[in-house]
């Protein structure tokens, strides 16, 4: 199908606004993603699945106590249930 130079013209034009719509960048989103880049880099790597809960508890607690970190969280699951 052949479309007329004015059709084209429309075309190239829009195709080019939505470009640049989506390659604008976001500094919120940027702010995000360099955040949660930062974090996944400070994680420290092969964690067993208890000492990444520990890690995320760690920080949210300030707690690095590994013993008692787990304690709590056999003491909310245990309440939990």
């Amino acid at each position: 199908m052949k479309l007329n130079k004015k059709t084209m013209r429309r075309i190239e034009a829009q195709a080019a606004h939505y470009k640049s719509m989506y390659e604008t960048p976001c500094p919120e989103v940027d702010k995000i993603i360099a955040e949660l880049k930062k974090d996944a880099q400070d994680m420290p790597k092969n964690m067993t699945k208890d000492e990444e809960i520990a890690y995320i508890l760690k920080k949210s607690n300030g707690e690095d106590d590994f013993e008692k970190l787990t304690q709590k969280l056999e003491i909310e699951i245990h309440e939990s249930e």
